[in-house]
């Protein structure tokens, strides 16, 4: 039996008027490098009108109808004027301000920003992150090796065929009237290379903006973007890269690929904002923010300034795709925020030769202990690189394929909002029901969603034998060497024990090579593994409300102490 992956989890205004100020006080605040950078809440907003006709992009007016949103409210009023140049007044610079959360990124000193905190409409101060951390083992875009004609089906097939891609297409569904805001270091050569030829003949790029310099050209640096959007609606030699081709996209430049200035966060949330302004119906992102200011406990999806303006985006009716991050084997390990929201589909990454979980994704759960990564997809892929092709590594292009996946899916449920097309995904994932830390609910499915089979109820059989886990395999799986050799090459078996409060302590996942065996990792956890260096009494080695399940083939199976 080869065990092949197995964790323990351990205890461990207008949009104008703000960019206004951020001209003023961000650009030339010649201290700001050297500043701490806080976030500044408000206790109250004045404004009492808002037309959101006068606002809002027609696309808005007509999401929130049909997601049943009211046209606005308080979250749409602007950040009091007042409020922001008294603080200005006192801060070195500012950063920008956000509707959603009433308040304002600053730049002080620690005497500046104890003047600020006494500031009678002062509701909080805290501290910011230093920058984000961009999903990708390799942000520099190098590979350009194109390869010979003949193979450029086969580079894409890994992260089409994954997800059934050809089923969205034989179904006629691109993405299709779908508004996605791709959040990034940048988009270079976007506008000018030969993956986006399609894209850009139906002016499928609606908007553009650079937060990072207050200007519309998103093209100048940063080639991760670029990569990114290649995921979604890049075509290689007539080939879709993704499985969007249609949508329409708003591109945003949130981030500095290297830098020491501290501008991220709060213009994830600017441009969160501005892409619900917009239109956009979704939001893909693959940054994250991590050690550099957070610890494991901030992940609870409510600390990071980042993961409250996700949490409001979904509130406001958006669907966000979010990278979990490349931490699975360095210290942090755990997802990275703004994907520990519970409202956002935060996805990992798994390697397109085993079918299972890429060491380098990030784990779950978040600090209060709840699902992620929801799903996974493929974490290597071939991308457009800023002067050709090539194939890169990290939950950065898994998660524009899934949102490509899922913007299919809403073309094709059209009447549904964002929660229940988020659910939905889930539901279509290749493990559904069953679930873990490192796949989530596993790999979305186009086939689920126009009614292929998706369950099976008499593939395994789980007991204790002997004071151990042991699973069986049906018979029928040994009737003909055919059916042995494809289960024996394509399958895994997915293990976990849950405790009575169902929280995973460990799971497995197994390559099956016989008709019976045993769960050694997990019956050894159970019988000792859980009392750390205690010797467990007879009556200990049965645990008491503690859950083995195990999935194979499409069927779960559980054995209940």
């Amino acid at each position: 039996m080869l065990y092949i992956a197995r964790e323990i989890m351990k205890s461990t205004l207008s949009f104008s008027f703000y960019l206004f100020f951020a001209l003023i006080f961000c650009c030339f605040g010649v201290n700001a490098q050297t500043q701490t950078k806080y976030w500044v809440s408000f206790t109250k907003k004045t404004a009492k009108h808002f037309d959101p006709y006068r606002f809002f992009d027609p696309k808005t007016i007509e999401n929130r109808q049909k997601s049943g949103l009211p046209l606005s409210d308080w979250y749409d009023l602007p950040v009091d004027s007042e409020f922001i140049y008294g603080v200005a007044q006192i801060a070195d610079s500012i950063g920008y301000a956000s509707r959603w959360l009433n308040g304002l990124a600053v730049y002080a000193d620690v005497l500046e920003i104890k003047k600020i905190s006494a500031l009678p409409y002062v509701k909080t101060v805290e501290l910011m992150p230093n920058k984000a951390v961009i999903a990708s083992i390799n942000d520099s875009l190098s590979n350009n090796a194109t390869g010979k004609d003949t193979s450029k089906r086969t580079k894409l097939a890994e992260q089409i065929d994954g997800l059934d891609g050809n089923e969205m297409a034989a179904h006629g569904l691109t993405g299709k009237g779908i508004r996605i805001a791709i959040l990034d270091v940048g988009f270079v050569n976007a506008d000018k290379h030969p993956a986006f030829e399609y894209l850009r003949s139906h002016h499928g790029i609606i908007l553009t903006y650079d937060f990072l310099h207050h200007k519309e050209n998103v093209y100048g640096s940063g080639a991760h973007g670029t990569a990114v959007l290649s995921c979604i609606a890049g075509k290689y030699k007539g080939y879709n890269m993704g499985l969007a081709p249609d949508a329409e996209f708003l591109l945003a430049r949130t981030e500095r690929e290297a830098t020491e200035f501290k501008d991220e966060e709060d213009a994830w949330v600017a441009a969160a904002e501005w892409a619900e302004q917009h239109g956009a119906q979704m939001i893909s992102c693959s940054l994250g923010y991590t050690y550099q200011r957070y610890f494991y406990k901030d992940m609870n999806g409510h600390t990071s300034v980042a993961a409250r303006g996700a949490s409001m985006a979904a509130r406001k009716g958006i669907l966000i795709c979010i990278a979990a991050g490349n931490e699975g084997e360095n210290q942090w390990k755990f997802v990275t925020t703004p994907g520990d929201c519970d409202s956002v589909l935060t996805v990992g990454g798994y390697d397109p030769k085993t079918g299972y979980h890429s060491g380098f994704s990030s784990f779950g759960p978040t600090s209060d202990g709840r699902l992620k990564p929801n799903v996974i997809a493929a974490s290597t892929t071939w991308v457009a690189t800023p002067t050709a092709y090539g194939y890169e590594s990290g939950t950065s292009f898994a998660t524009p394929l899934i949102a490509g996946f899922t913007a299919c899916v809403w073309q094709y449920l059209k009447g549904k909002n964002n929660v229940q097309i988020m659910d939905t995904i889930q539901k279509l994932s290749s493990l559904y029901p069953y679930f873990d830390y490192a796949h989530g609910y596993g790999i979305p499915k186009a086939g689920y969603l126009f009614g292929e089979k998706h369950g099976n109820d008499s593939a395994i059989t789980i007991y204790e034998e002997n004071n151990a886990i042991t699973v069986s395999l049906s018979t029928s799986y040994f009737k003909d060497s055919s059916h042995i050799n494809r289960i024996f090459k394509i399958n895994y078996l997915y293990a976990k024990a849950t405790d009575p409060q169902g929280r995973i302590k460990i799971y497995d996942v197994i390559k099956v090579n016989s008709q019976r065996f045993e769960l050694s990792n997990i019956t050894s956890y159970l019988n000792s593994g859980r009392f750390a260096h205690e010797i467990p009494t007879d009556e200990e080695k049965y645990p008491k409300g503690w859950v083995v399940t195990v999935y194979f083939d499409h069927c779960i199976r559980s054995y209940h102490f």
